[in-house]
């Protein structure tokens, strides 16, 4: 079906632009060698050859992804000048651009692009065809989990009401310190509607830092994760953290093909797996200061499940998760869950 809807298309470009008794040429186009095909025969055995090429280039040689054509004719309007109107023909997951070649050798001759971004310039202004492709980067879809992000982290209690001060025991947090940081790598996007609505999934990597305020030492056993309080040292720095690796399932929804001028809105569930949990302590002893560090899973949950609402514009958007899990297992401290809000910048 494809062969025959681009045999199609050609037929046309012909039928419009050539010149009878001209000689025909088809140049094909892979990576840097080009094959050149020269037509000086009569017009009607045109298509047969057309249709032949295609048949190699999009069934026998599937990595070909661009192919070139150029019709040696000219059309000429009543004024003499030569001229043709660009034209843009999406079929399937086919797309092609006809237009002036602009940086042939010969005037007026006609170019035509497959598969292909096309810009077309034209004294300080560019023009540009953009079909969109199967292949291309996720960034022209507007995703927005990768990037990198810093939130500020907090724990709610049973009540779902911030967790603070002696309820929480030796976990009592500093929340000018205790600062996450998220790192996404990995997205794609799915469309629904275009680029207006999609669903987003990627991988990325979340530390979340807990600056504890209390001088404990952090301890934990198989089923339970307690504090001592240290006498002998004063901490200056004394920070609980475990590292996520995460994977978002995101509905999301943009105003604008374009990233750069694009509000987003996007919401749904984060999966997590525990990659590792630290604790580490900082304070001085006759003007030394020296630094402890203790790695351990602290009974954190392996699994962790959030809920995230995020809106932006263009790179730069604010965002929100609440665990759906407990930060620690069930029965090793108390029942809480973790908050954060932040902000993320797109890359």
């Amino acid at each position: 079906m494809k062969q025959l809807l681009l045999f199609g298309i050609l037929s046309l470009a012909q039928f419009t632009f050539a010149q009878k008794g001209q000689a025909k040429r088809i140049v094909q186009i892979k990576g840097n060698d080009t094959t050149v095909i020269i037509i000086s025969e009569q017009m009607d055995k045109m298509d047969s050859v057309l249709t032949e090429e295609m048949k190699k280039i999009y069934i026998s040689d599937s990595m070909v992804r661009r192919v070139d054509i150029f019709i040696d004719t000219t059309y000429r309007l009543e004024d003499g000048t030569a001229s043709m109107d660009s034209i843009k023909v999406k079929i399937g997951n086919m797309k092609i651009v006809i237009l002036d070649d602009r940086n042939g050798d010969v005037r007026g001759e006609k170019r035509m692009i497959i598969d292909e971004r096309v810009i077309i310039q034209e004294d300080e202004e560019d023009e540009t065809f953009d079909f969109g492709s199967d292949n291309s980067d996720t960034k022209t879809n507007n995703p927005v989990w990768s990037g990198i992000a810093i939130c500020a982290n907090g724990f709610m209690n049973t009540q779902n009401k911030l967790a603070s001060g002696s309820e929480l025991g030796f976990l009592e947090l500093d929340p000018a310190r205790s600062i996450g940081v998220q790192l996404n790598l990995v997205e794609k996007r799915f469309p629904i509607i275009k680029d207006y609505l999609g669903v987003t999934t990627g991988l990325g990597i979340q530390w979340n830092r807990y600056a504890l305020k209390g001088n404990y030492d952090v301890t934990a056993t198989n089923d339970t994760i307690f504090g001592t309080e240290n006498t002998t040292n004063q901490y200056s720095k004394n920070v609980l953290s475990s590292t996520y690796l995460q994977a978002p399932l995101l509905l999301q929804i943009n105003t604008n093909k374009n990233p750069s001028e694009s509000w987003t809105i996007s919401a749904g569930i984060v999966g997590g797996i525990r990659v590792g949990g630290l604790h580490k302590t900082k304070w001085e002893t006759n003007g030394d200061e020296s630094k402890d560090k203790t790695k351990n899973d602290f009974n954190f949950k392996p699994f962790s499940a959030s809920l995230m609402a995020l809106v932006g514009y263009g790179d730069w958007n604010l965002y929100m998760t609440y665990n759906l899990t407990d930060v620690f297992n069930e029965g090793s401290a108390l029942s809480l869950r973790g908050v954060n809000a932040g902000i993320l910048l797109s890359f």
